[in-house]
């Protein structure tokens, strides 16, 4: 049994390795459990040392191997779970280079010949042994190595901070900027409205769109519940629309479709609008609108990320998703579901502050997954 509130020993759990711990574990700023009743004297001969490296044995994918170097150790006792393998280097070693080094990939491969298991790989002392470790005789060298990609390491958990902040402050802002079911005002506004929203069915303000003009050269989209529209050829690596393609929908910017699939970050489906293309093809069985003079499209594409229209769907919903994950729900009662509007005015404005905040969140995630892949180029130059 483990606990996060009191204890004499500390246990650094294989399944926290494998996916929470970054490469150095520095034991005072990650949250580590307490074994509950766990005895020092019990311990005392497995206790862990700066430096040390603490090995996930086994894996469900090719990850088996991941390690981190345990950092930041003053008067605490820490041991490591079952599934773990300990190693201490037994010359001199300048700190970080280690847990940086034994999770780059010249290293890893050399673990990949010598799993074991089919649905659990799994990887023995007596194996890990059996690898090959390369470092600069130099303790000097060893040392900006390892600082640099500490340095580099900080770097990418501050931006990976400060992306998190934003999303968080855009779900606040989806959470107060529409009113929540059966209110009719929302808890934040810009002062230059005031006055209740309005319920009306979404065919009321929306139109149609099907069929295409047989411009089969077009872009071929479809649409990712976490990501957006997204290129057939990025996604899948080729199109897949395959004969099907002539009876997509001709969809133009500032249109939208509702994919009426069923996944875990959108369990009643996802709307999109067309923002990246002019013009594109996107599947038949995705339901195609545009918005009339009463609505903004990119303001209905948020009110669906709130999810609060969610309420209305999963009433017409006739039954649960379909052998192809599609939800049972037809265009003319998609149509039909309330949805809660004030005048096009204050619909702009909202939609235009969210894509602001979509934009600076874009940034920040750009900018991260450079520094993440500059990361990785350098653990394949910096090693050998």
């Amino acid at each position: 049994m483990l606990n996060y509130d009191k204890g004499e020993v500390k246990n650094v759990h294989y399944g926290d390795v494998l996916i929470k711990y970054p490469c150095i574990l520095n034991i005072k700023k990650e949250e580590i459990p307490y074994i509950t009743g766990g005895c020092l004297e019990a311990y005392n001969s497995n206790l862990l040392e700066n430096g040390d490296l603490i090995f996930a044995d086994a894996a469900e994918d090719e990850t088996v191997g991941k390690a981190v170097e345990v950092n930041g150790i003053t008067n605490e006792n820490l041991v490591s779970g079952l599934h773990t393998i300990v190693a201490r280097a037994t010359t001199q070693k300048a700190t970080y280079f280690l847990g940086y080094y034994i999770n780059s990939d010249i290293y890893h491969r050399q673990l990949l010949r010598l799993m074991q298991g089919s649905k659990v790989s799994a990887i023995s002392k007596g194996n890990l042994q059996k690898t090959d470790l390369s470092f600069p005789k130099d303790i000097e060298e060893q040392q900006k190595i390892g600082s640099y990609f500490k340095k580099l390491d900080d770097t990418i958990a501050l931006h990976q901070r400060k992306l998190d902040a934003l999303k968080q402050m855009k779900k606040g802002f989806l959470q107060q900027m529409f009113p929540k079911s059966e209110e009719d005002v929302p808890k934040i506004r810009f002062t230059d409205f005031n006055g209740n929203w309005r319920q009306r069915k979404l065919e009321e303000v929306a139109d149609r769109v099907r069929g295409n003009d047989r411009r089969m050269e077009l872009p071929t989209l479809t649409i990712s519940a976490s990501k957006g529209w997204l290129n057939q050829h990025e996604r899948f690596f080729g199109n897949i629309a395959g004969k099907e393609q002539k009876n997509y929908t001709l969809l133009k910017k500032g249109q939208l479709s509702y994919n009426h699939g069923n996944s875990k970050s959108a369990k009643y489906g996802a709307v999109f609008v067309l923002r990246t293309y002019d013009e594109a093809l996107v599947p038949r069985i995705y339901h195609s609108f545009k918005m009339n003079i009463l609505a903004n499209s990119d303001f209905i594409e948020y009110l669906f990320a709130t999810k609060i229209p969610d309420r209305e769907l999963r009433k017409i919903i006739s039954s649960g998703a379909r052998m192809d994950g599609l939800l049972n729900i037809n265009f003319n009662d998609f149509m039909s579901i309330l949805i809660m509007l004030p005048f096009v005015e204050e619909q702009i404005k909202i939609s235009n502050f969210l894509i602001r905040l979509d934009k600076i969140i874009s940034l920040y995630q750009n900018k991260l997954d450079q520094l993440i892949k500059l990361k990785k180029a350098y653990l394949q130059y910096l090693f050998i």
